[in-house]
């Protein structure tokens, strides 16, 4: 079940949001320092070197979306990687566009 308040807030903070696009464009990365990237998402490391923070706070971020279902999860020996959840993606715009009428 969608949680609209939950996902709204995990979408709210601006790390989160870049984390999303990163993830929408990932099969587009052509740079260095994106070598953990397999056809099952990315992986903790890319987003600690794109964004330059800790895997602590990595961990963080991506609980939040993964618990909000923005974000499905794979573990993949020591590694997580983690793709975009697009049909709930999808349906929270659609939500949006009910609740708001537009």
């Amino acid at each position: 079940m969608m949680d609209n308040v939950k996902i709204s807030k995990a979408l709210s903070d601006p790390i989160r949001y870049k984390i999303l696009l990163m993830m929408l464009n990932a099969d587009q990365c052509k740079l260095s320092d994106c070598y953990c990237s397999s056809d099952e998402g990315i992986c903790n490391c890319d987003i600690m070197s794109a964004l330059g923070l800790i895997q602590s706070r990595v961990s963080y971020h991506m609980k939040e979306l993964v618990e909000a279902g923005l974000v499905l999860e794979k573990a993949r020996g020591k590694w997580k990687y983690y793709a975009l959840n697009q049909p709930i993606i999808k349906e929270y715009i659609q939500q949006l566009e009910v609740d708001f009428k537009l």
